[in-house]
């Protein structure tokens, strides 16, 4: 149920005026922000998420109907728009891998697995222990950012540094076909 506010706003909007849709912005341009870090890592990719959400649905303002609240609207529209995004990323990132196709179509025996696997661990074991602890929390125990700094006591920023630095060593140090595993 949209509560009185919300209408106000969006009454402003459907007609036409632009200090409803910035009153609206400035109401949820932060949260929204913070929110979408949930789901990616960059602030600024998180600023046009949400600037991308704001310019469509003024473009869109005649046409969106609502039957729940425009608070859970945008930060919905937020989390798809973010996981859409991850999903390209991915795309995009495994047809960079396209060129390597024949050194990554090699069959792998369960001894060879196993060898890649033990030298994946050698390496994390070299990690400066603040980076180690980071990779283990966040790659190998699926943490998100947040969570994993809770848990070490960092904040999230220390988080996202010491993970960048161990995945540049680790990059440095292993093969293609181990880094492929990693993500």
């Amino acid at each position: 149920m949209i509560n009185r506010d919300e209408r106000n706003l969006l009454e402003k909007i459907n007609k036409g005026d632009e200090s409803g849709l910035k009153e609206l912005f400035d109401l949820y341009y932060k949260p929204l922000c913070v929110f979408a870090l949930n789901y990616i890592d960059s602030y600024e990719e998180a600023e046009d998420v949400i600037q991308e959400l704001f310019v469509k649905f003024w473009e869109r303002r005649e046409k969106t109907m609502f039957q729940g609240s425009l608070r859970s609207y945008l930060f919905s529209s937020v989390r798809h728009n973010c996981v859409k995004l991850v999903k390209i990323r991915r795309k995009y990132q495994f047809d960079e891998l396209e060129p390597y196709g024949e050194m990554l179509d090699v069959q792998y025996t369960a001894e060879a697995i196993e060898e890649e696997r033990e030298k994946l661990y050698a390496e994390i074991e070299k990690l400066p222990e603040q980076c180690r602890k980071v990779f283990e929390a966040v790659v190998l125990r699926d943490m998100k950012y947040k969570e994993a700094a809770e848990y070490l006591d960092l904040s999230v920023n220390t988080v996202k540094t010491h993970l960048s630095r161990a995945l540049k060593q680790l990059r440095s140090s292993l093969n293609t076909i181990v880094l492929v595993l990693l993500h």
